[in-house]
């Protein structure tokens, strides 16, 4: 019975959190057979999740020790049959604990299994990859030598990127790397162990740096993702005042991280001044109120009438639906604060603080509605706000999702109006900095291409 039910709360924690984030996936999928996942770790539970979410297999994480203790998360986690990993600084004489979770997951991969392991040890909110551990390298060899070396062991890395990390709503990029074959490092483990361990951990370290984005500070990762943003809205790349997924963008954010890495060794006065430049224009767009993607284009007569008329119609018709809506689930919906506020957990435990209250709310206040009704109409009753209540919380978060939307865009152009002059201005200067970043991105790609040695 307490097996069902933590496989029922990881399906319900896996389907809250295509609710909670915009999950996208890229890269390659992850294959059959023995597979030990290695994935960065921003954002502690949440990263589990997205992991298991995007697999599309069992995988059994290892995970902090006092996680089992929590109540949901607990359940979570004896769900996906995780493994419980004793640090000296929570358990202090116990590491020896840690002999039977090495010996577990050594089972798992000779069956076959896929075993995720964070190489990092901790969950962070840095701008790059820590320090790699080498227990992921260990366990990969102790599988390796349990088979006699005929297991076929695979590392697959899975990069986690994420834009708002904290928020409802926010996104993700899972991507999945091209898998490291264990078996590579046989005679160097054979001939050196501790020297293989280190080979092996840097070659992981590189895969997951390969599906990751990397920046010297947090700083430079917001005027990466303005830099970004500002060249595939001029591109038309993307459509203008829409919400993209982060997925398709990652590529293009290693590439200006890539490039701008370069630009800051070989030309530092450039990339001073072009980094500057974006500073300044994202600070002249923020008067405008929109993001660097987001520059309003011309507005005709008739395109704000026809915008009005169509979105006055749509907030009419559902503010009713909308109103029954907010009042039902305001509770839940509002609990995520009180817990963050009793609690105040670290950054990187936020959204996992978020998700379990409303794994936890939600189902509490929906059986309190369905008591009630039950008690005031009988079976029928019940059945009914059974069936009313999911919809008109949905139609609640779309009707509070495109009132936000109006409103900004009523701001917007309100601004844009008044200060004509500055959205002309920024037009030009967004075609200029384009264009000084397309001649960097060829210098870079030309000397990409001279560093490529020659083919045998």
């Amino acid at each position: 019975m307490v097996a069902r039910f933590s496989r029922l709360v990881v399906k319900t924690a896996v389907w809250a959190l295509d609710h909670f984030y915009e999950v996208g996936q890229l890269g390659r999928s992850i294959p059959v057979g023995p597979i030990l996942i290695i994935a960065n770790h921003p954002n502690s539970v949440m990263d589990g999740l997205v992991v298991l979410k995007i697999a599309g297999r069992s995988v059994r994480p290892l995970a902090r020790a006092p996680l089992f203790e929590q109540p949901l998360f607990g359940h979570v986690l004896r769900g996906m049959k995780a493994l419980p990993v004793y640090r000296p600084q929570d358990f202090p004489g116990e590491t020896w604990k840690n002999d039977e979770t090495f010996e577990a997951a050594v089972r798992a991969l000779k069956l076959h299994e896929a075993v995720l392991i964070f190489p990092e040890g901790l969950s962070h909110s840095e701008a790059r990859i820590a320090r790699m551990k080498t227990g992921a390298a260990r366990l990969a060899f102790e599988a390796e030598e349990a088979a006699a070396w005929k297991l076929g062991l695979r590392i697959v890395p899975v990069g986690l990127t994420y834009h708002r990390k904290h928020a409802v709503r926010g996104r993700v990029a899972a991507a999945v790397g091209r898998p490291v074959e264990v078996a590579g490092w046989r005679e160097m483990r054979q001939r050196d162990e501790w020297g293989a361990v280190e080979s092996l951990t840097a070659a992981m370290r590189e895969a997951l740096e390969q599906v990751t984005l990397n920046l010297p500070t947090r700083e430079d990762r917001i005027l990466i993702e303005s830099a970004e943003a500002l060249y595939a809205a001029e591109k038309g790349l993307e459509k203008p005042r829409t919400r993209q997924p982060l997925a398709p963008r990652l590529p293009r954010l290693q590439q200006f991280a890539q490039a701008l890495a370069w630009l800051h060794v070989v030309d530092p006065e450039r990339y001073q001044h072009l980094t500057s430049s974006v500073r300044t224009y994202r600070q002249r767009l923020a008067s405008l109120g929109v993001g660097e993607g987001e520059l309003p284009e011309r507005f005709t007569a008739w395109s704000v009438i026809r915008y009005t008329l169509t979105h006055f119609f749509v907030l009419l018709v559902g503010l009713p639906v909308a109103a029954l809506g907010t009042v039902a689930w305001y509770l839940p919906f509002k609990s995520p604060r009180v817990t963050l506020g009793l609690y105040r957990p670290a950054y990187e435990a936020v959204a996992s603080m978020k998700l379990a209250t409303a794994l936890v709310a939600f189902p509490a206040m929906y059986a309190v509605w369905l008591a009630a009704a039950w008690l005031a109409g009988g079976l029928t009753g019940a059945l009914a706000t059974a069936l009313v209540l999911p919809v008109v919380g949905i139609v609640a978060l779309r009707w509070r999702d495109r009132w936000g939307r109006v409103r900004e865009d009523a701001r917007i152009f309100w601004r844009a109006v008044r200060r004509k002059e500055l959205r002309d201005q920024l037009v030009e200067r967004r075609r200029a900095l384009v264009e000084e970043f397309d001649s960097v991105a060829r210098r870079w790609q030309a000397e990409q291409r001279h560093r490529q040695p020659e083919p045998v």
